[in-house]
């Protein structure tokens, strides 16, 4: 293989922060690299580099052995290099035609578009890539697989040499999750060279060739994925042995915190019945689309109900509003933390304090006080930023993460509803929050955790619903619980598992 992309000696220093230091990166043609590390080692400020986003203080780029010179992101193009965020780079009101061919339509005659033609090279290409979808359908109706794929093809579409994958399969599960990599996998023959970001080590471990680790902005380790196994990388990750995730000790059960009876909201949740008690985790498992996040929402307020009735220590809640539920005692970290659980604009010191003030309708501002407050926060949570006035969206998502913990914790809430609360983070953040939940537990908190990893659900667990299509079809104390038992249930009757 020749050489596709060389980053040499890539240094990077800003908000009194070291986020890259004389870090090497190379790429062959038709690799695919897995580039792994714990949130804020520095690989978002990498990728960022060679996409021409951030301007690096130190280093050079060659692509086919030559230097380029990427001083913007329209720089990029030309030199074969797209990125691909978690934040799709679509228009959801036009076709998948249009978002495909965007700017470089078929022309009939000198200035009118050939749809017949474009719609035809549409279908052509995607059937190619084996990605199977309606041409002529608004992308916004797509779902995020999709949406996925389509990004990707319409990358290839434009010639593209080096892809970079940022966190693809973040919002993904199942058989999603396999056709995305078969689609990356097929890239070896068309001789593009890529870039995976994933937290999934166990991905990485089934289709990438090489790897390279990132922590706190240098380079720990690199080379063939055949010749690492889980635990050494997750040691070069994290610079620590972090042991395998083993089960919690078994939580004494407190008096009932929260009982629902009946919810339901048409067409989305029948009849869900639970109780949840002091101290106790309460696993929520199902398929993605079973409800989980429907159930979360409902219970603090976000979606209204049709029926049913939620009790709080002993008092029927009537929260029509996540504004009522924190009053009532009920909080929620959203699944979508970015844009539901922070105030991005605003700082670590800004966001902790808001749900106490909230609650208790205290708005007047203290920043000395507030000041205080994170900074105890960030010492207690190992919360990692350059200070507790940047603002919060500039932190890595493991720090965000930690934020919005600390907001429940400043609030004192009786139920806390963790909605995928450790998705996209890496192996030392989630040990972290998982210590977290422990200490909400000893607290008197009751915890209902949705994950779609049933790993972390099994093992943080005290009992287990198991959502399917709106309802709860199962609840298995944690005792008796195996992946296979909760998947026979989360599938439906009369599926099979394998």
């Amino acid at each position: 293989m020749s050489v596709r992309l060389e980053m040499r000696s890539i240094s990077k220093h800003f908000l009194g922060v070291q986020a890259l230091s004389d870090v090497d990166l190379t790429v062959d043609t038709g690799q695919i690299l897995a580039l792994v590390g714990e949130n804020g080692a520095g690989k978002s400020t990498l990728i960022k580099v060679l996409s021409g986003a951030v301007q690096p203080d130190a280093g050079e780029i060659l692509i086919d052995g030559s230097p380029v010179h990427i001083r913007i992101p329209h720089d990029a193009e030309p030199h074969g290099i797209a990125t691909i965020y978690q934040e799709l780079n679509l228009f959801p009101a036009l076709s998948v035609t249009e978002n495909l061919l965007f700017n470089r339509y078929p022309k009939r005659g000198r200035y009118a578009i050939d749809w017949r033609a474009a719609r035809a090279e549409a279908r052509r290409f995607l059937a190619q890539l084996g990605v199977h979808v309606d041409v002529d359908q608004a992308v916004g109706q797509l779902s995020v697989a999709q949406r996925q794929m389509l990004e990707i093809a319409k990358a290839l579409h434009r010639e593209t040499r080096i892809l970079v994958l940022d966190e693809p399969t973040a919002v993904l599960g199942g058989a999603d999750v396999e056709n995305l990599i078969a689609l990356v996998k097929s890239l070896r023959d068309r001789d593009v060279a890529v870039i995976f970001i994933s937290h999934r080590l166990s991905e990485i471990f089934g289709f990438a060739d090489h790897y390279a680790v990132l922590r706190d902005g240098r380079l720990t380790g690199a080379g063939f994925v055949a010749d690492i196994d889980h635990d050494r990388l997750v040691s070069m990750m994290v610079g620590r042995d972090l042991g395998h995730l083993v089960k919690s000790a078994r939580r004494p059960s407190g008096d009932v915190v929260l009982q629902v009876e009946g919810l339901t909201r048409h067409g989305v949740l029948s009849d869900i019945n639970l109780t949840l008690h002091r101290g106790e985790v309460l696993g929520v498992a199902g398929l993605r689309g079973a409800g989980r996040t429907e159930l979360a929402r409902a219970l603090f307020g976000a979606d209204p109900i049709d029926g049913g009735r939620v009790t709080v220590k002993g008092r029927v809640m009537h929260a029509k509003s996540p504004n009522q539920a924190v009053r009532t005692g009920v909080g929620l970290v959203p699944e979508d933390r970015g844009s539901q659980g922070l105030f991005r604009a605003l700082s670590t010191a800004e966001n902790i304090p808001l749900v106490r003030l909230a609650a208790t309708g205290a708005w007047r501002a203290n920043p000395r006080a507030d000041r205080r407050l994170a900074e105890a926060y960030v010492d207690r949570l190992r919360i990692r930023l350059p200070d507790v006035g940047a603002p919060v969206g500039t932190l890595s998502g493991g720090n965000q993460q930690k934020v919005v913990l600390a907001k429940w914790l400043e609030a004192d809430v009786s139920v806390l509803i963790l909605d995928e609360p450790t998705r996209g983070i890496d192996v030392g953040a989630k040990r972290e929050i998982y210590e977290i939940v422990d200490e909400l537990c000893e607290r008197g908190v009751g915890v209902i955790l949705i994950s779609s990893e049933l790993p972390e659900v099994l093992a943080m667990s005290d009992r287990i619903l198991v959502m399917h299509q709106g309802r709860i079809a199962a609840e298995v104390d944690r005792d008796k619980a195996t992946e296979e038992v909760l998947m026979r249930y989360a599938v439906g009757p009369g599926a099979s598992v394998h």
